[in-house]
């Protein structure tokens, strides 16, 4: 954590280093969701990006977020790119760099590395921008391109680096606090691990099913080894503490740190994701994103997960002529979360707050009418176009359901197969749109369009003038921009308040409080502090009552109240910094035949239980013994829903699954006498839907139902089998 004096620090700095002021917009989504969203920028011109979604935007103390302003348009001239730093509290940018990119912050400290270069130069230097004192230093050698910070907070990795005796390197470690880089024989996206010694790049090959597309290596650059292969494609990122190296594009999956390919292909939670990455500073939580996806957050505690935003709706439209996204990495929402876990940063490039957005209801037929009928077209304007899925699309008019007199493919948008209709199909099918099925997300194209009077003042860029650029004219040029938001994915964790055997009340921080910045005091209920308590704080509680606290995060973000400690007389209250050595969050209670029961007791007994107890979920994990051998656990929510349940043999794990909350089993892993994962099953419905066979860790064998899983199944479905060094589909 930031200690809280350099915090206070920072804070008097806001006002010499404040670039611009704005307000945090807080609003519910026109979505089915019950998440509060903050928007932090609010200029569809600028494309503002928190960083990919491998890489932290949060400062350590989760109270800043780093993000790259650049313009499309007019980018000559204008100082660009910008990195910014965002108050996630206030809204204002604390501080601005021109000409620089690529954002890192520490793990720890309050350091902000990125690249900068000078006015009429090509060549970009490292800078470390030390927020607690405002000191900006140059480090030694050059690059335009960071990867991440080390856990130690000793070096920041960069690829294509010029040394500084002049020579070249594909990528080095470069000193953040004095020294010489050192070369490493690897460049590309050099990841390091948050929390161990380790660091992983990613690499070109997607063709050969064995061969890799990440590697790990030591932070020297030395002990190359596979961290995943062609095979197991997808996206992936280290978790929060470092502990799991993650993989999305499925039901979520990790394999440890230390242990390359072929290795454990460990399911972690009940839940799946797009794109993958970690949500906080620890390995509690993962956050999984995409495009057109659901934002999701997993808790590996239980393996249980929820949706946070149903969709970020972040979409560009391409054409025949021109693929005006560039690629996916102009519209992916980029989602990660705070060091608390508490809330996620993303991007879109609709406006979430005031796009409308529909739902097809029902496919349009003589039966049901023309058009295309939704759940409401409010907040729609009365004729306009549609953005549903690749495709725009124009309408005439609209009833309360429906939107009538529709023009399909404008700007040659959507499946290619539209392109080649003839008139009369595309009359016949622009009336009854069979195509356009129930559930499908509508979007106003005219909302994902940049306005007006922003456009009159500004330039198409070079590649949309030229003469033999067949869609000068088309709209697709003037999509907007991402933005950048803040979902709330949950509240701060409680403190907690005891009697402290010296006298007086100990107030202990949550179990996460890495952006903790204080406590508020309740007496029976009524807020008795007009600013929060300091972490190491004290103060003179007044007298009689029932007291609780609230911890209030950096952000403003604030926890449910604490437990109640009931005062007969004044006493004194200490916000202890971290909870003291005797304190513990969960305590094990022993179980025969229901009735409670020693340890020793428990484990002579033919049947027993074993439940670990926490202070404010309840039971968390319960296990079941027999003759004193684990043969059974259970991970819980706080609502006591068994999400993942693992099963023993002869003292062993044989077997591990995971229920969603309804029950319904998502997933079954069989484990061997060594330890190694043998087989594993995904469902769907109850259904088997994908089925992996291993040997010591290697991928020998699938069955897929659905296909499409990159390398692994590239037609639609079937079995496929390792014949040496290939993937073969057989009958």
């Amino acid at each position: 954590m930031i200690p809280v004096r350099a915090t206070l620090v920072t804070i008097a700095l806001l006002v010499v280093l404040c670039a611009a002021h704005a307000e945090v917009e807080r609003f519910m989504p026109p979505q089915d969701t019950d998440t509060e969203l903050w928007r932090l920028t609010n200029d569809p011109s600028w494309r503002d990006w928190a960083n990919y979604h491998i890489r932290d935007c949060w400062s350590p103390d989760g109270r800043y977020v780093c993000t790259t302003r650049s313009r499309a348009f007019n980018p000559s001239g204008d100082g660009g790119p910008f990195v910014r730093v965002i108050d996630v509290a206030t809204g204002e940018v604390v501080r601005s760099f021109a000409r620089a990119n690529t954002p890192r912050w520490a793990n720890a400290q309050p350091w902000l590395l990125f690249v900068q270069r000078e006015e009429d130069s090509a060549l970009w230097d490292i800078k470390c921008w030390d927020m607690a004192t405002d000191r900006v230093e140059t480090l030694r050698g050059r690059s335009s391109y960071l990867g991440s910070v080390d856990f130690t907070d000793t070096w920041i990795y960069a690829s294509a680096v010029t040394m500084p005796d002049g020579s070249s390197a594909p990528g080095a470690r470069v000193p953040i606090r004095g020294g010489v880089p050192e070369p490493i024989p690897l460049g590309g996206q050099l990841e390091a691990n948050p929390g161990h010694p380790r660091v992983y790049t990613r690499i070109s090959n997607y063709f050969e099913p064995f061969k890799p597309t990440r590697l790990f290596f030591d932070p020297d650059g030395g002990d190359l080894a596979v961290a995943s292969t062609c095979l197991q494609q997808c996206h992936q990122s280290w978790s929060g503490g470092g502990d799991w190296y993650m993989f999305g594009n499925q039901q979520m999956r990790g394999r440890r740190w230390d242990e390359p390919f072929p290795s454990n292909w460990h399911f972690l939670t009940a839940i799946g994701c797009g794109d993958i990455c970690r949500g906080g500073s620890t390995d509690r939580y993962i956050v999984g994103s995409g495009a057109t996806g659901a934002i999701v957050i997993a808790d590996t505690r239980s393996g249980d997960g929820h949706v946070v935003l149903p969709m970020a709706l972040s979409y560009i439209h391409d054409s025949p002529a021109f693929q005006y996204s560039g690629d996916s990495a102009y519209y992916d929402n980029d989602a990660k979360g705070s060091p608390d876990g508490t809330k996620i940063c993303f991007v879109s490039c609709y406006d979430l707050r005031d796009g409308p957005i529909a739902t097809i209801s029902e496919v349009s037929s003589p039966e049901t009418g023309p058009g295309i009928h939704v759940d409401s077209t409010e907040g729609f304007p009365e004729q306009g176009r549609l953005s549903i899925r690749t495709e725009v699309i124009g309408y005439e008019r609209k009833t309360e359901t429906t939107f009538e007199g529709l023009t399909r493919g404008m700007y040659r948008t959507g499946p290619a197969a539209i392109a080649e209709w003839t008139d009369e199909q595309r009359r016949e099918r622009s009336e009854f749109p069979s195509d356009l099925r129930p559930g499908r997300v509508v979007t106003s194209f005219d909302t994902r369009m940049i306005p007006d009077e922003q456009i009159a003042e500004m330039e198409a860029p070079a590649r949309f003038t030229r003469e033999d650029f067949p869609d000068r004219d088309s709209p697709l040029i003037w999509q907007r921009q991402t933005d950048v938001y803040v979902a709330v994915a949950r509240r701060p964790d409680r403190p907690w308040l005891r009697e402290s055997e010296g006298g007086g009340i100990e107030l202990i921080p949550g179990e996460l409080h890495f952006e903790t910045a204080g406590y508020h005091l309740l007496r029976n209920g009524e807020r008795i502090t007009s600013e929060p308590l300091a972490p190491g704080a004290t103060f003179d509680l007044p007298g009689v009552g029932a007291y609780s606290a609230i911890a209030v995060e950096q952000s403003g973000l604030e926890s449910k109240p604490s437990n109640e400690v009931r005062i007969a007389a004044a006493t004194g209250l200490a916000a202890l910094p971290e909870p003291p050595d005797d304190f513990s969050w969960t305590a094990d209670r022993w179980l025969i035949d229901g009735e409670g029961a020693t340890r020793d007791e428990a484990m002579a007994a033919p049947e027993a239980v074993r439940e670990i107890v926490h202070l404010y979920d309840g039971v968390i994990h319960r296990e079941w013994y027999e003759a004193g051998v684990l043969v059974r656990r259970h991970d819980l929510t706080p609502d006591g829903l068994a999400i993942r349940r693992t099963f023993y043999a002869d003292r062993r794990l044989v077997s591990r699954e995971y229920r969603d909350r309804d029950g319904v089993q998502q997933s079954l892993e069989l484990f061997d006498a060594d330890g190694f994962i043998t087989e594993a099953i995904s469902y769907r419905g109850g259904a088997e839907r994908e089925h992996w066979w291993f040997i010591k860790g290697t991928p020998v064998r699938l069955w897929t139902e659905r296909g499409g899983h990159h390398t692994a199944s590239p037609e639609r479905g079937g079995t496929y089998v390792k014949q040496g060094i290939d993937w073969v589909k057989i009958d």
